[in-house]
């Protein structure tokens, strides 16, 4: 306790395979009726993120709750992921506050800085926010890496944690940093991502030492980026180590769901880890057999997928400890 064993997910018949879960609804999902109010949250130390808000659509209250959700890598508020959750906790009843990880809103950055997969100071200015604009009742979501952050930053705080965080929910998340890496090491996965963060690094070229620079042309890995540019940049000897979630996990002190399916094939088996959920009063562990990488589709008219509404069934029904 708490482990869900038996997740409500079905897969299609057609929706059997990994990579086709995965890959389907991150190029052909469409969720409409999502239009963003941007706000710019000047950070302490001198840098800037670019947040969204929706808002609910028939508020229960003068002070509704809040959804606070965090992208996936090299994502932004945008990906279809975000707007299916946003659209179903807007018609829940909630606001939502969608931000961008530094240089990922459409606009470079001011510092060389970058949001990682354990940058929690970020995601701490960010929910230091919304307190100050008066939410008492937030929930934190996260997709893959957004959702590492989440469970990283409310592992961190432990009782700590402003009462004002209700629950965390983790979608598609690689806990254990260093079995992510491995497990997508030398597939089509680590060349996409590799893709993409070059082109990434190559808006924010101004920023950096260009001798430096040069020497990305060689990096053939995303191991290759991560420890010999990300790692030395913040003082870390191993990126995957010092960005984990896993080891924080047994100090969160919040009601916390846990959502990875079990044929997600950008996560190890370590990133669910379920002897520690049975052991936890905390954290929910669900692993649905099918689903994919940020997946679980689901046919529908408006784009909205099972994950959207089990999200919100989490954060709304099931009772606080």
């Amino acid at each position: 306790m708490p482990l869900v064993t038996d997740s409500s997910y079905n897969a299609p018949f057609w929706m059997q395979n990994a990579h086709f879960s995965t890959i389907y609804p991150s190029t052909l999902r469409r969720v409409a009726g999502i239009t963003y109010t941007r706000e710019r949250l000047e950070l302490a130390d001198g840098d800037f993120l670019d947040m969204d808000w929706s808002f609910a659509h028939q508020p229960h209250s003068s002070n509704p709750p809040l959804a606070l959700l965090t992208h996936g890598y090299l994502g932004n508020s945008t990906r279809q992921y975000m707007l299916g959750a946003v659209r179903a906790f807007n018609e829940a009843g909630f606001d939502a506050l969608a931000w961008n990880h530094r240089g990922l809103s459409g606009e470079a950055n001011r510092l060389e800085k970058m949001t990682t997969h354990g940058s929690t100071d970020d995601l701490a200015e960010v929910v230091q926010y919304a307190l100050a604009k008066g939410y008492t009742s937030i929930s934190l979501v996260g997709f893959s890496k957004g959702g590492n952050l989440a469970l990283k930053y409310a592992g961190e705080q432990g009782s700590q944690l402003s009462n004002a965080i209700q629950s965390v929910v983790a979608v598609s998340t690689p806990t254990d940093m260093p079995g992510s890496m491995a497990a997508c090491r030398g597939t089509f996965y680590e060349w996409y991502f590799l893709r993409k963060l070059r082109k990434f690094l190559s808006t924010r070229k101004h920023l950096i030492d260009q001798q430096l620079y040069a020497q990305f042309d060689r990096y053939r890995s995303l191991d290759d980026f991560s420890n010999e540019y990300i790692s030395p940049f913040f003082g870390w000897k191993d990126y995957a180590e010092a960005t984990s979630a896993l080891p924080y996990l047994p100090n969160i002190r919040v009601r916390s769901l846990l959502l990875n399916a079990q044929n997600d094939p950008i996560l190890s088996p370590s990133c669910s880890p379920e002897t520690l959920a049975r052991q936890s009063d905390y954290l929910w562990l669900e692993t649905p057999r099918l689903g994919g990488h940020c997946g679980f589709y689901e046919a529908s008219k408006d784009g909205l997928y099972w994950v959207d509404r089990r999200i919100v069934n989490f954060v709304q029904q099931e009772p606080k400890l």
